[in-house]
């Protein structure tokens, strides 16, 4: 571990000091203060949540992914370098919790027939400049969830289908075939609202 302990104790009572560093609250959490775990929690929550959200619809599920997420996270914590952004750190475990999580929940239909030349699902720009990032959360939740999970590899994290069929123990084929399943469903979705 490369985090060096230069903190005093300071941080013994029932509040964290809010100038406490990212490297100070690691270090404690290392220790297992249950104090700096949770403000480590709390810092973190709202963007893991999202991450999690963004593959499940069920909003217990993605708590459930997170919470599991953030286990590893502390169990792991010694792996952590100092010289890595801990926040795209976290963001890779989680995601790679939920996609194992997703995995052992769904079971995947490994035979869909795929049209090798996907058509054209292109949007209109002026409607889908109109809509929030949460509406077009709420779309996403409504995608089966295989395709979801696809789409969201492929779309928004930029997975390559090769990675996403390895990851997910699927065909390639399969996978352009869910991406493009959710770009129609989105397209049509979208042009009705």
């Amino acid at each position: 571990m490369v985090v060096e302990k230069t903190w005093s104790n300071e941080l013994t009572s029932t509040t964290v000091d809010r100038s406490v560093t990212l490297n100070d609250l690691i270090i404690k959490c290392l220790d297992n203060d249950r104090l700096a775990q949770s403000e480590l929690y709390r810092m973190y929550h709202g963007k893991l949540l999202a991450l999690c959200l963004r593959y499940f619809s069920n909003r217990d599920d993605a708590v459930s992914a997170l919470n599991l997420g953030f286990l590893k996270i502390f169990r792991n914590l010694s792996k952590f370098k100092k010289s890595e952004d801990f926040g795209a750190w976290s963001y890779r475990i989680v995601q790679n919790t939920a996609i194992d999580q997703f995995r052992s929940q769904t079971r995947y239909d490994n035979n869909v027939v795929v049209d090798e030349k996907p058509e054209d699902t292109g949007l209109n720009p002026d409607v889908v400049s109109k809509l929030y990032a949460e509406d077009l959360i709420v779309l996403l939740q409504k995608l089966p969830p295989t395709t979801r999970m696809v789409f969201n590899l492929f779309a928004i994290e930029a997975w390559t289908h090769a990675e996403i069929a390895e990851r997910l123990e699927i065909s390639e084929g399969t996978s352009k075939w869910h991406v493009n399943n959710a770009r129609k469903m989105l397209k049509q979705w979208i042009e009705k609202q």
